[in-house]
């Protein structure tokens, strides 16, 4: 980026009164820990600051990338030369009666813990997603048989610099897919709803699911969660028949605890961690005759890697 660009973005940054940092990469901004330098990075604490930061970047013809928690990114290795935008500072939400209104930034977690202190059922499983609502949303993020798409009632977006109003049953949600996969618009804030129970009933539940997700996932490992899905199989199961438990690409390995989970274990690079998913999306097309999607979002990657993914059939 032009220095003098780069400090007129500076200059709109402190205008704004919002957070930047010069010295960011990716490996801090995601839970894989892994990715190259950023040329900035910017941390908005409200939806005005994160609309007028949108608005001035697009107006400038500045590449920009939108974080949460950072939870299921795959950001490459290489230098990128742009704006990424951290939301996590917006994170207000209010509930009234059996509704809830969240901002993107806002823990899916203590969303859960806040319905269930006000004794509301139907988000639990909010409890045990490491995400931001702003994520959840775009990804349709699910587990224990319940989506996002299930609870959804409204989602305001930023959409071509407007601000813009959608119900959830438009959002066109599939199996970790939604419209906001497939366009550039900026999801602002979701409203949810939800069903009255009791309080210690909704605790047990989420006690329940924490236990159980627990004793079959690797948490106390550097990763972006499941990888890869299938929308009528299960892509962990084939690839643990596959044999594939344990397997290495430099600092990166597939979880012996859970097969659709890719371990950063030892510094691993960006690369390592492609080349794993690579290698498992080609085995399970020439096995099985599937092809894996991928869960895992790619920043910064080349256009033609992204086909490798998404094709993964020479």
């Amino acid at each position: 980026m032009e220095k003098k660009l780069l400090d007129n973005i500076l200059e709109k940054m402190k205008n704004l009164h919002v957070k930047t940092r010069l010295d960011a990469g990716f490996d801090k901004l995601t839970t894989l820990g892994t990715g190259g330098k950023i040329c900035a990075a910017v941390f908005p604490d409200t939806i005005s600051q994160l609309t007028k930061v949108i608005r001035y970047c697009d107006k400038k013809g500045v590449s920009t990338v939108i974080l949460g928690r950072g939870s299921n990114v795959l950001a490459s290795d290489a230098y990128f030369d742009g704006v990424v935008i951290v939301t996590t500072g917006i994170n207000k939400f209010r509930i009234k009666r059996c509704r809830a209104a969240a901002q993107c930034g806002a823990s899916t977690s203590a969303l859960a813990r806040a319905l269930a202190e006000n004794g509301l059922s139907g988000g639990e499983f909010l409890a045990c997603l490491p995400a931001t609502v702003g994520g959840a949303v775009v990804g349709n993020a699910g587990c224990f048989d319940e989506e996002i798409k299930d609870i959804l009632k409204q989602v305001t977006v930023l959409k071509n610099g407007k601000i813009c109003r959608i119900k959830g049953k438009n959002c066109k949600f599939a199996k970790r897919d939604s419209i906001f996969k497939h366009n550039d618009w900026i999801v602002l804030e979701a409203k949810f709803k939800f069903k009255r129970s009791e309080r210690d009933k909704v605790r047990r539940t989420i006690a329940q699911m924490r236990v159980q997700k627990a004793q079959t996932q690797p948490l106390d490992a550097r990763s972006a969660g499941c990888v890869l899905f299938h929308d009528s199989v299960s892509v962990s199961r084939l690839i643990d028949e596959m044999g594939y438990k344990g397997y290495r690409v430099g600092g990166a390995e597939v979880s012996t605890k859970h097969a659709g989970f890719i371990l950063n274990i030892d510094k691993a690079a960006s690369l390592d961690i492609y080349l794993i998913i690579r290698d498992l999306q080609r085995a399970l097309w020439e096995r099985y005759g599937i092809i894996a999607k991928r869960e895992v979002s790619l920043v910064n990657f080349a256009e033609d890697n992204n086909d490798v993914f998404s094709k993964c059939k020479e």
